[in-house]
């Protein structure tokens, strides 16, 4: 992902800041370092705050193979999808808690619906291993058959020239290479901007009354957000009686209240 230089040169002139040239990105003046340190974080903090109508994701969890994250309480143990900035519900509208990184329910194959923060996973650079007749400059301890004595064996790594070059070029090098950069409505770029703008004007110009007044109108626009999206969540559906309830047997309150939600 690279940085948006209109939204960031819009956040600037809200900031009551020139617009930052191509000479500033060059140089790397101190205004382009502090852009380079918020615009990122700021992105994530959005993402993480409200439930955005615009780039949901329906993911598979994976069951997580960390013994010691198991919960009693619950049946399942799931690892949080890697670009995960907030989990919304369970397919089902099942209940879950979330703790960490993971995501603990009683429901078997578990889909979640969630924000994501545009994270991607770089793939891995192959390294030629070279042929056998190379030289040998790595070994790894063998431990054979129980019976057995260990023993060293040795592995041929070949040579430096086989080695791929897979590091870019500076210039080619995106701002920021673990993200993409996330497509979501029009209020969320807005909230973006004014969550910039109102940072740079605390830390560039010391005016903190125009450090609130920015801030409060991102909080408008937030407010706005978190309404459409209530307007358009399962959770606004009827929900589905707990099997308790069929029996005539009354619900766990606790439960009820947290139903089809993460538990924080």
């Amino acid at each position: 992902m690279n940085i948006n230089w209109n939204l960031v040169n819009r956040a600037m002139l809200l900031s009551g800041q020139f617009s930052l040239t191509e000479e500033d990105k060059t140089e790397r003046n101190a205004t382009f370092v502090l852009v380079k340190q918020f615009y990122l974080a700021t992105i994530l903090e959005s993402l993480s705050e409200v439930d955005w109508t615009g780039g949901r994701k329906r993911a598979f969890l994976m069951g997580t193979g960390i013994p010691h994250k198991n919960n009693t309480r619950f049946r399942f143990a799931y690892d949080m999808p890697f670009d995960c900035a907030k989990p919304l519900e369970l397919e089902n509208n099942e209940y879950f808690l979330v703790e960490d990184r993971f995501i603990y329910t009683d429901q078997k194959h578990a889909i979640l619906l969630y924000i994501s923060n545009g994270k991607v996973l770089r793939p891995v650079p192959l390294i030629s291993g070279g042929r056998p007749a190379d030289v040998m400059d790595m070994e790894y301890l063998g431990a054979g058959r129980p019976p057995d004595k260990a023993e060293f064996t040795t592995i041929h790594s070949g040579h430096p020239e086989d080695i791929l070059d897979f590091i870019p070029d500076e210039e080619e090098a995106e701002d920021y290479p673990d993200y993409q950069m996330p497509v979501y409505e029009h209020k969320f770029y807005q909230y973006v901007e004014n969550m910039l703008a109102a940072k740079c004007a605390m830390h560039l110009s010391n005016q903190m009354e125009l450090h609130a007044r920015l801030l409060q109108q991102a909080m408008m626009i937030k407010a706005e957000a978190i309404e459409t999206s209530l307007g358009s969540s399962a959770a606004e559906q009827n929900p589905r009686k707990w099997w308790l309830e069929d029996l005539g047997i009354k619900s766990d309150p606790h439960r009820e209240k947290y139903r089809g939600h993460a538990h924080y």
